[in-house]
Order: structure tokens, then C-alpha cells, then sequence
């Protein structure tokens, strides 16, 4: 690698040892609150309707009941890897999340967005499970990007909406009303009915299956 290259992928992604210190702390502080919560899932059956990797997506606000709930009683056999954005906020889920055993990709749609897509598609080719927040990095809150339709498309993977409810929260007053379960509550993690995105799909209709997930995910109450 010459000197220039490193110089711009030191510039792209970002993040250093006050990240990865921040990053590991609150993994573990989350790690301390799963053990107080109660998990259950919702429609676990449309798991046995997928062979081979998927693509899970939740809202960005969502990230720590969603993995908290997912590694407390986790229904798949499969390692996790997880887009972050290339940030030094990444740079920080980046160490949570390693703290739960996940890897991460780093890239979003404003950097390193070719360069993430195929990482990713290494990573669903290898097996592992990925997951993505489709409003991330930046928002605008629970507006779904089509990045994770184009990857379904790309790979043939099953992408699977995982509705996260809290019957008890913090709500951040940030851009994504970040999500924090109160200690002894209870998540419900609904597991919708995984969708395949066809090779061959017109605009309009990779628009109409984003706008209809876009809302499934937002649906706020859990379904039997």
C-alpha cells in the first residue's frame, strides 16, 4: 500500500483509541442491562422458510435492544457481522458490538459505499448473517435507504425486517429517538416474513417493496 492510499483510508475511516475504549465500555454496561431483560420472539417460524445467510434490518435507534434481545436468546446458528458507518460514532458501535462477538463493515452511502457493498457480499458468501439499520448513519429517522433491497438483489439473500418493541425505554431526543430499555423490562423481537429481491426488478417496484417494509418496520406493536 503506498503512502498516499494509506493516507486516504486513514481519512476515510475513522476512529482510535478513545472510540475503541468508549465503544468496549458500553458494551460491556449493555452487556450488564441484557441479563435483566426478558426476550421473546414473534413469528420465529419464518426462520425455517430461509436456507443459508440473511440480511437482517432494524431502525437505527433500535441497535441496543435489538442486539441485546438477539444475543440473549439468539435463533440462528450463524455468526453476525454488522454495517457501521465509517465514522468515528462507528468507530464506537464497531467496539460495542465486538464485545458480543460481531464483526463490522465499515461504510455507509455518503463514504466508502462501493467498498462496504463488497465486504458485505464476502461476508454473505462466507455464511455469516449480516445486519443493517437502513436509516443509518445519518437519517432522516425510520426512512428506509434502498441500499439493503440493492444487496438483497446483488446476493439473492432473504432480507428479514426484525421489529424491535420495549415495553419500557429511554427515548434520546436525537435524530433516531435512540432506544435504551429500562433494566427488567421486556423486548419483543418480530420476526416479518423475509423477502427476496428478484435479478430482474423495475424502479418502480424496488420502490413499492422498500415503501411497504419502510412501513412494516415501523409498525410499533407486536404481532401474534
Amino acid at each position: 500500500m503506498t503512502q498516499s492510499t494509506h493516507a486516504s483510508t486513514k481519512t476515510t475511516i475513522k476512529g482510535g483509541k478513545k472510540e475503541k475504549i468508549l465503544g468496549t465500555v458500553a458494551g460491556y454496561l449493555i452487556h450488564l442491562l441484557c441479563y435483566t431483560l426478558r426476550v421473546e420472539f414473534r413469528n420465529p417460524e419464518h426462520f425455517q422458510k430461509i436456507n443459508g445467510p440473511i440480511i437482517l434490518i432494524f431502525w437505527h435507534g433500535q441497535i441496543i435492544p435489538a442486539i441485546a434481545a438477539w444475543f440473549r436468546k439468539c435463533p440462528r446458528p450463524h455468526t453476525l457481522a454488522a454495517l457501521t458507518s465509517a465514522s468515528k460514532d462507528g468507530a464506537i458501535i464497531e467496539h460495542t458490538l465486538r464485545t458480543y462477538g460481531i464483526s463490522a463493515v465499515r461504510g455507509s452511502s455518503s463514504r466508502r459505499a462501493t467498498a462496504a457493498l463488497i465486504e458485505l457480499k464476502k461476508t454473505l458468501d462466507a455464511g455469516m448473517d449480516i445486519c443493517i439499520t437502513p436509516d443509518g448513519p445519518r437519517g432522516p429517522g425510520r426512512t428506509m435507504q434502498a441500499g439493503p433491497l440493492k444487496l438483497a438483489q446483488l446476493t439473492g439473500c432473504a432480507l428479514l425486517p426484525l421489529r424491535v418493541v420495549c415495553t419500557s425505554s429511554w427515548k434520546l431526543k436525537t435524530w433516531d429517538n435512540f432506544e435504551i430499555p429500562k433494566p427488567f423490562s421486556k423486548i419483543f423481537l418480530c420476526i416479518d416474513e423475509p423477502r427476496f429481491v428478484p435479478r430482474q426488478i423495475t424502479a418502480e417496484e424496488l420502490e413499492t417493496m422498500r415503501a411497504t417494509m419502510e412501513k412494516e418496520l415501523s409498525h410499533s406493536q407486536p404481532i401474534n
